[in-house]
This record gives structure tokens, sequence and C-alpha cells, in this order.
């Protein structure tokens, strides 16, 4: 037991000294989290937030890296009575805490921010099923449920603002309402074509939100430049209440802004911006091109967290599970991006130079407690970089599943009878 016990205090001590962030966990945990167990509650958010940084590995491997020698059901246990609501205010307490860390870089105004859509897999189970769904065209026990991922980046920090988990076939226009909460008046919204309609830009003006799309392949505009009056649609769209649609005003005015990409190698040879940044004298056609390129980052922030953090593929198989890995995979996500700024600062660089892969060891280590290098790594700058999207190392040859495990394995057998017969 004294191990056990040297173990817990240990990791006690890393998450209140190694770390540069120290949230008050005895204000945003409620009381019935308190109680004293063989997993406090500091202990269980540092082991869950280690198996993160370790690239969400097992349970099993866990015990290794922290020293404590629990059972796996018991990690389970522990994990299960973890409120979501806990990791929620975690993740605003973060929230607030780069606000102070932007300051050191000299972070814009207004606030620019970037809304995209992604996916991630998990467990193959009837409730995560039911929840979100599958993939269109897979039969029963072949794939897996699938995910949407709706999230918003802040462009100056690099860090999710909110990143919800919906069902498979929800509406991107239905699923980015959802984050209309986060916007404050004065900002600017960037994202793809997906967003860019009538009600979206309607419904964001309304809001003192300035909004910068690509301009969706369906609207036909009438010219590449200048005002552009958009009318108010006879149908309501399927994603807006009643409501909604009859606070609309009859039209908007949006500014289109067009450019040619010249690189090789790109699929768009002509971009048409659509947006509510009227004045040219602040805004020229420029600043416009360049300010809507920062849309692209928010692919490099999925990357991070898809492949460099091993969120692709979740492992819990209940859907409170689920949310509450997707909670720890975000908390730990902007950590490493705070650590990102302050390194920058420190540094004298650019934040978005500033190797994300080398962060996350270096966080790694200081919650092992190790020092580290406290120097961070900086990559060149990359502007204009492109690369193509092919693999060079051939895959195994295995053949695809096409019908459940159970059916393919009865086959088999019944191959083997006829071979010994």
């Amino acid at each position: 037991m004294a191990p056990i016990l040297s173990a817990i205090a240990r990791l006690r001590n890393c998450s209140e000294q190694h770390l540069p962030f120290n949230p008050p966990l005895e204000q945003l945990a409620p009381p019935a989290t308190r109680r004293h167990r063989l997993l406090p509650l500091r202990v269980l958010l540092h082991c869950f937030l280690m198996q993160i940084l370790h690239g969400n590995v097992a349970i099993t491997a866990l015990r290794q890296y922290t020293g404590i020698d629990f059972a796996p059901s018991s990690y389970c246990q522990a994990r299960a009575r973890l409120p979501l609501t806990l990791l929620h205010r975690l993740l605003l307490w973060f929230a607030g805490q780069a606000g102070n860390t932007a300051r050191l870089i000299g972070s814009p105004q207004p606030r620019v921010l970037v809304v995209d859509g992604s996916s991630f897999s998990m467990s193959d189970t009837p409730e995560l099923l039911e929840h979100f769904g599958k993939p269109a065209g897979q039969k029963s026990g072949v794939g897996y449920p699938t995910a949407k991922l709706m999230g918003m980046i802040n462009a100056a920090t690099g860090m999710f603002v909110e990143l919800l988990s919906l069902p498979l076939f929800q509406h991107d226009m239905r699923s980015v309402i959802a984050l209309h909460p986060m916007l404050r008046s004065g900002d600017i919204l960037l994202g793809d074509r997906a967003f860019c309609s009538f009600a979206h830009v309607a419904l964001l003006s309304a809001k003192g939100v300035h909004s910068c799309f690509r301009l969706h392949q369906r609207r036909k505009s009438q010219g590449q430049r200048g005002i552009d009056r958009w009318e108010k649609p006879e149908k309501k769209p399927n994603w807006m209440s009643d409501e909604q649609y009859t606070s609309l005003p009859s039209f908007v005015n949006v500014r289109l802004v067009s450019y040619t990409l010249r690189q090789r190698g790109c699929r768009t040879t002509k971009i048409t911006i659509a947006t509510t940044l009227m004045d040219e004298q602040q805004w020229p056609d420029q600043s416009i091109i360049d300010l809507y390129g920062q849309r692209w980052d928010i692919g490099t922030c999925f990357n991070h967290l898809k492949t460099t953090m091993k969120m692709n593929v979740l492992r819990c198989k209940s859907l409170d599970g689920v949310l509450k890995e997707l909670a720890m995979m975000l908390i730990a996500y902007n950590i490493i991006r705070l650590m990102m700024l302050q390194a920058a600062a420190r540094q004298g660089v650019s934040a978005k130079r500033i190797s994300f892969i080398d962060t996350m060891r270096h966080a790694t280590v200081r919650l092992m407690g190790l020092p580290g290098v406290a120097t961070l790594i900086v990559n060149p700058d990359r502007a204009g970089r492109r690369q193509l999207r092919v693999i060079r190392r051939r895959m195994k040859q295995y053949p695809l599943l096409k019908q459940s495990r159970r059916e393919e394995e009865a086959k088999w057998a019944e191959n083997e009878e006829e071979m010994v017969k």
C-alpha cells in the first residue's frame, strides 16, 4: 500500500507544480466528487490526461506510466463517476486562461473564428450506433459508428472555442447554429461554402457578427466583385424554426471578392468570397483574401487532434464515456496550445511555428515529473507549402470485411469442412 500512496502523492505534486496551469478543482468540482478514494479527483484527471497525451493508450499501459497498481475496472469505474459537467467547466477555465496568454503575442482585434466539420469513429455498440449512426451502405456487423464533429477555433491562438459531437447525418447548418452562442458582437466568422447561405449570413448579422465564407456553388452572383443583394428565399430552410425564419430581413447585402490561385497542385483555381465586411478602406480586397486564408488553419488543428493525438478512433463503448473522452481530448489539446503560446512569447516567434508534437511531448514529461527541454522546436516558415494527398508505403493486401464477422467465420468453417471431405 505504501508504494501506491507514494505514487499518488507524486502524481498530485506533478499536477500542482509541473504543469504551467493549475485549475482550482476545489471550486470547479461538485461536492460529491471530492470524497477520498484510491484515485482522488486530481490524480484521476492527471491519469486521464496522461493517457490522452500518450496517444490514448490502453489502461493496462497507463498503470506503468503512473506507477499505481490499479485494476483496469477500478480506473473505468472512477472515470464513470467523473462528472461531464466538471470537464466542461475545465474547458471554460482554460478558455479564460487563453485570453491572458494571447495578449503576450499581440492577439489581433476583432476576434477571428474559424468553423469547420470533421468526423471520428468509435466502438461498434448498440448505444453508440443508435445515437451517432453509421455511414450509408454498410451492412450490420460491418463498419463502425461515426460521429460528426463541428468545431470552432480562435484563429489567433489555435485553440478550440467549442467542439460538438453530433449524429453523422445532421445537416452542417443545423450543427453550426449550436455554436452561435459562443460568438460575440464584432467577431468575424470564417468558413467554407457549406456555411454560405442567406439565412446563416442574416442570423450572424443580427448578432453583430461579420461573416466571410466562400461563395456557395449554387448561388449565381451578378459579378465577381462588388456588392451583391441577396433576397430572402420563399421557402424556409429545413434546419430553421418558424420563428427564426420570420425574423429574417427581406434582403442582405454582401461584398464579393474573387482571386485566382496560381500555385500548382491546388484543386481550386478561382475562389469567390462573400463577406459582410463592407468597408473597403479598412478591409481592401487583399486583406479579405488574407483573412479567408486563415480558414485552412482549422484543418491543421483537426489533423493534430485526429492523427497526432489519436482521436480518429475513440475507445469508450458508452455514450457518456465517449463524450468524456472527447472532452478530455479537447482539454489536452488546449493545454498544448496554451504552452505553445507561452513558448512563442518566450522564444520570440509566431505560435504557428512552434512544433505541436514537441509541445505535446514536453507536456507529457512534465506530467511525469521530469523537467524536459523548455526551449521547444521551432518549425521553419512554410508559407505556401503544399503536399500531395498520396501515400508511398504499401498497405497489406487483406480483403475487406463486407459482412458480419460471424457470417464470414461460418463461411470459412463450411469451406474447411468441404476441403476435409
